[in-house]
């Protein structure tokens, strides 16, 4: 935080949180991630968390850091500006929020994207292994939705198999759970699957504390063996730049020369949650790849879509999972 000349850090998304002040299960309520609900301030003992539920609050935590989460939205941005009012420099936020620049006055509110990237990487070969454990969790669930696919199921059967393969992998989804689209639109529940459909799949679910992502894309019909080797040649390509302090702009340049589309991001760090670097074909980007980073890789080739995750390093990176 001395780094970037920041005084506090306000943070509204939840597996955010559970990075900065290990907090689990902790609700959020009124406007949800608009609403800063864990505020960590630098040289302070202990982050600050507000919340509906103190079960979700590590035994260590001080009585004093865990505040009832306020439902008037006024009364709650008031008790934050407080709080974060003696301290110095600018306060980092994860999310655009106007009202807290209001209740903050003239001090500066700054995007907490740079210092939440070097707080996050790298990575400890236990946080690794733990969320190598959940990837190869959401591969699997995705893997059994695939394979539920035939002309004729629908969408509320596929959904089903998310479930039962979800339970079977003892996993949970604070994550985004499971998005099954055809040509780009979610599949409902009573959509049927034709031959010759091409399903995209997505699974987003959470195992030990850690987030685990996985996408792949199947034709319900013929496969096309063609269309992915054309997907690994570029993912490989994507791969030979993810090296430890290649400019994040690089990536995105070798990507756009490889023809690449996207659907969602082009890739993201993961952790406890998806988190930074959050990279977009669409925007310019600063900063470079840290060693010791999860990174998911999930470009979009002609109309095939999947994602493999791997850990940014000195040299060529270390895949966390087979090729889907």
């Amino acid at each position: 935080m001395a780094r970037h000349g920041v005084g506090a850090v306000c943070l509204a998304t939840p597996h955010l949180a559970a990075f900065a002040a290990g907090v689990r299960r902790v609700q959020v309520a009124g406007s949800g991630g608009t609403l800063p609900w864990a505020v960590v301030i630098a040289g302070a003992p202990s982050a600050v968390v507000f919340t509906t539920d103190p079960d979700g609050v590590p035994a260590g935590m001080p009585p004093e850091a865990v505040e009832p989460l306020r439902w008037d939205r006024n009364a709650q941005l008031a008790r934050i500006a407080a709080l974060v009012g003696g301290t110095r420099g600018a306060v980092a936020c994860d999310v655009f929020a106007p009202a807290l620049r209001e209740a903050l006055g003239r001090r500066p509110v700054v995007d907490a994207v740079p210092l939440l990237e070097e707080a996050a990487a790298p990575r400890s070969p236990e946080e690794i292994e733990a969320i190598a454990r959940a990837v190869r969790a959401a591969r699997t669930v995705v893997r059994a939705v695939v394979g539920a696919l035939r002309p004729g199921v629908a969408g509320a059967e596929l959904h089903a198999r998310f479930a039962a393969a979800l339970a079977e992998v003892r996993a949970g989804f604070p994550a985004h759970g499971v998005v099954v689209r055809r040509a780009g639109v979610p599949l409902a529940p009573e959509d049927v699957v034709r031959a010759g459909d091409r399903i995209a799949v997505d699974v987003g679910l959470w195992l030990g504390g850690h987030a685990g992502v996985a996408a792949d894309t199947a034709l319900c019909g013929a496969p096309s063996p063609a269309t992915r080797r054309a997907w690994s040649e570029v993912l490989c390509a994507l791969a030979g730049a993810c090296r430890a302090g290649t400019p994040i702009a690089a990536v995105v340049r070798t990507a756009r020369e490889a023809g690449v589309a996207q659907a969602g991001l082009l890739a993201h760090g993961l952790g406890v949650g998806i988190e930074p670097p959050l990279v977009d074909l669409h925007e310019a980007r600063e900063g470079v790849l840290r060693a010791g980073t999860v990174l998911v890789l999930a470009p979009l080739v002609g109309d095939v879509r999947a994602s493999r995750a791997l850990v940014v390093r000195d040299g060529a990176p270390h895949w966390l999972e087979a090729a889907p």
